[in-house]
């Protein structure tokens, strides 16, 4: 597959995003500073002065007023006092003299600087110019310091760290490996993924996403390793987003899609550090959002989809059984309703005459038709699986259990359905459990709907027709360049290796042949590329 699939979109109008997404993300004039400090600080308390945790501390150090503004709700006192107004205070007293005398030495250096180079200790200091900045640090809970005469100021990092603890992963547990999981802080989970991945070539990027909630977004990938051109278009796609506000990983993910409109999810989400590490040295892109306890991973194939971190984590022989089983756990969830209501609605001929003279027999006092019946029992098993997610943890599991098994032998004792059909749709909730990803477990239980219906209308032949148009969709589908059914198509039995199988880890010598990537082999030993200019 060409990567000219990236740009479908003309080249002016993508040069049109990136304009629209400048201007609409600089909400803030650009002008800048005063050298006064008295209408610096009107314009902040104009600007901010009407929330009630906005703070302003006025004192004299070294004969110059000072000003620190900040959010208290964002800023972390202990911090901001311990880092910037004890040192501040102390060389309050400090004779103007001595200062004179240092910036006399060199005439480029002003008061501000020499204050971010000899007082202040914190570590995150960024110098800014301009209101936009000086605003837009506030907002990102650093405290801003202003000086009157001086026509910039200074940006101290002393955020406020709010995140929970790491915890076991809830969707994607595992018997064996790591119980880490990513949290909602965005620093917190870069650190996590550099813990296992200590790779000078590890690259993170940051950017902001939305125009009023400003999203801090990170994009990780392995410089000498991942494929540029797919780098290249993550940026550009990111550069494109249009929104006010950017929730969550979802929203982010139909964002970044080639088609939202897909039932398939072309991009994975993970909360497992291990997991997006060991994507990544295979030359995949990662994206991380602030607030999110979820990691992107793209570009995807579907079998990619299919795999659980336990198949790394077990021996080759089982992990290869159980990929098998997860396929078939696949058919027999799209295709079980919609299968046995083609065969006794239209084709009763082709199934095994006692088989058909017992199913009879169980709903002969049945007063719905297969249609409906079913209908009935997918309907219960839905509303069960919805109320079991909503509920507390132990009320929902015990909800589902017992209001499955209640529901289900009240409806057969009252006639409502059969209990063939009752063995059928636990058979179809129980395999759409198996999706590795929760998200393609959704798209199982809406494709199992479709067919249906397509089997409801024409019997067999459109239960047919129903597969081969969700395969051709399948096939078309692309997610950054990349086939979403490689390495079945196109055909690359190299990579089967790791795909519909898995060989023993000692024989992954070579990555995914369809990402492109810039060592196709393991353990190639390359020398220090030269800093990206992008990242300098």
């Amino acid at each position: 597959m060409k990567f000219n699939l990236f740009w479908r979109k003309s080249v002016d109008r993508s040069k049109r995003f990136l304009l629209r997404e400048t201007q609409a993300v600089n909400t803030i004039e650009k002008t800048p500073l005063h050298a006064s400090l008295v209408k610096n600080a009107e314009v902040l308390t104009e600007r901010l002065g009407r929330n009630s945790d906005f703070a302003a501390c006025h004192f004299t150090c070294m004969n110059r007023n000072v000003s620190l503004f900040f959010l208290y709700s964002l800023a972390d006192s202990d911090r901001l006092n311990r880092q910037v107004i004890v040192p501040l205070q102390q060389r309050a007293g400090m004779f103007p003299t001595a200062v004179e005398t240092s910036l006399a030495e060199d005439e480029e250096k002003s008061l501000i600087v020499f204050i971010q180079e000899n007082i202040i200790s914190a570590s995150d200091i960024l110098r800014v110019e301009d209101w936009q900045a000086a605003i837009e640090q506030i907002l990102h809970g650093k405290a801003l310091l202003l000086v009157d005469g001086e026509t910039a100021g200074l940006a101290v990092g002393v955020k406020k760290e709010n995140g929970r603890s790491i915890e076991p992963p809830e969707t994607e547990q595992s018997v064996i490996g790591p119980k880490d999981s990513f949290v909602e802080t965005l620093n917190t989970n870069i650190g996590l993924v550099r813990q296992r991945l200590r790779d000078p070539y590890l690259r993170v990027e940051s950017v902001v996403v939305g125009r009023r909630t400003k999203q801090e977004t990170a994009v990780l990938y392995l410089a000498d390793v991942a494929n540029p051109r797919i780098v290249e278009e993550v940026r550009r796609r990111l550069s494109c987003i249009e929104t006010d506000s950017l929730i969550g990983q979802m929203q982010l993910q139909e964002y970044l899609e080639n088609n939202s409109f897909s039932l398939f999810p072309q991009l994975r989400p993970t909360e497992r550090p291990d997991v997006t590490c060991s994507y990544l040295i295979e030359g995949n892109v990662a994206v991380m959002v602030e607030g999110a306890s979820h990691v992107l991973l793209l570009p995807i194939t579907f079998f990619q989809l299919l795999e659980t971190v336990d198949d790394y984590y077990t021996s080759w022989q089982y992990a290869t059984l159980i990929r098998f089983v997860r396929m078939i756990a696949l058919f027999f969830s799209i295709t079980t309703p919609g299968l046995y209501l083609s065969l006794v609605a239209y084709n009763p001929e082709l199934i095994p005459t006692r088989l058909l003279i017992s199913m009879d027999a169980a709903r002969v006092k049945v007063a719905f038709p297969f249609l409906v019946e079913i209908f009935i029992m997918e309907l219960m098993i839905e509303i069960l699986r919805e109320a079991g997610v909503k509920l507390p943890k132990p009320v929902g599991q015990a909800v589902s259990i017992i209001g499955g098994l209640v529901i289900g032998e009240a409806a057969v004792n009252a006639n409502l359905v059969s209990p063939v059909t009752v063995v059928i749709v636990a058979l179809t909730a129980i395999s759409s459990f198996t999706a590795p990803v929760y998200y393609l477990g959704i798209t199982y239980r809406i494709l199992r709907f479709f067919l249906l219906i397509c089997s409801s209308l024409l019997g067999t032949y459109g239960f047919i027709l129903g597969l081969l148009f969700i395969h051709a969709h399948v096939a078309r589908l692309v997610s950054f360049g990349v086939p979403y059914l490689a390495p079945l198509s196109p055909l690359r039995l190299r990579d089967w290796a790791d795909m519909l199988i898995r060989i023993p880890m000692k024989k992954l010598h070579t990555r995914p042949a369809f990402l492109k990537t810039r060592k196709p082999k393991k353990g190639e030993n390359t020398p220090m590329m030269r800093p990206d200019k992008r990242n300098t």
